[in-house]
């Protein structure tokens, strides 16, 4: 058996967990110029998530390549507050959107956070879905190493499983050594990150920064609408005795 099998782990998300994805998607708006001033960008923002995870799947099954997907994301999204974008904008918007996600910092009191879990013994990870080349750039620029090595960067492309696929979460507790009574993931996504690492009987922390109603089902083990305390309240909730699955 593994010395961390019996090791406290908690893997994060990385989009909308980390960091806040809206200011990257704001700055690149800029692109569309007056036709969107009177959009909420945060509205627009939800949006776009939605129809980034509806195109996901069709992705992943080699249907849509991605930089068309790119494109159609946006497109959907502004075309459901009457704006027909051009596709060259669309790209533009790609372009800066991107380059902007390389230009991002933690969440205030991610670090804090980190570092308290680390000083308590937890093992860290990052579980995300994306791109391994682009995934990979962005928690450079997060400086995440600094707690958290490359071999435990769980990136979907890179692996060939994207949450919310329970084999995936399975596959990071093989690499780590790990228990999936003494995991838990910290995520935004109702589906992709509560729904998925619960699936695979992990402890489940919705990250939800943006006060979402859409509460997931199965209802996650904790909530928290930011890094304030949430060491703390993982290590409790890890300290709370669990039946070992078969």
């Amino acid at each position: 058996m593994s010395g961390n099998a019996r090791r406290r782990a908690v893997f994060f998300d990385l989009d909308d967990t980390l960091y806040d994805q809206l200011e990257p998607f704001r700055t690149a708006l800029r692109v569309f110029g007056p036709a969107i001033r009177r959009i909420s960008e945060e509205n627009l923002y939800r949006r776009f998530r939605h129809h980034s995870d509806a195109l996901w799947e069709p992705y992943c099954a080699g249907r849509l390549p991605l930089d068309a997907m790119r494109v159609e994301r946006i497109r959907r999204a502004l075309a459901e507050f009457g704006v027909e974008a051009e596709e060259g904008d669309c790209r533009k918007f790609q372009e800066a959107y991107q380059e902007g996600q390389y230009r991002i910092r933690l969440h205030p009191g991610a670090e804090a956070c980190l570092g308290e879990l680390e000083a308590a013994g937890c093992l860290l990870g990052v579980v995300t879905n994306g791109p391994g080349p682009h995934q990979a750039r962005k928690l450079e620029a997060l400086g995440i190493e600094r707690f958290i090595p490359r071999t435990r960067w769980f990136i979907s492309g890179e692996i060939g499983i994207a949450k919310p696929d329970p084999a995936l979460f399975a596959h990071v507790n093989m690499v780590t050594g790990t228990r999936p009574e003494t995991s838990v993931l910290v995520g935004d996504s109702p589906v992709n990150d509560v729904e998925g690492a619960a699936g695979a009987g992990w402890r489940t922390v919705w990250f939800n920064a943006r006060g979402s109603a859409a509460e997931p089902r199965p209802a996650a083990d904790l909530t928290a609408d930011g890094f304030t305390d949430l060491a703390r309240r993982i290590l409790g909730l890890l300290a709370q005795p669990r039946p070992e699955r078969e």
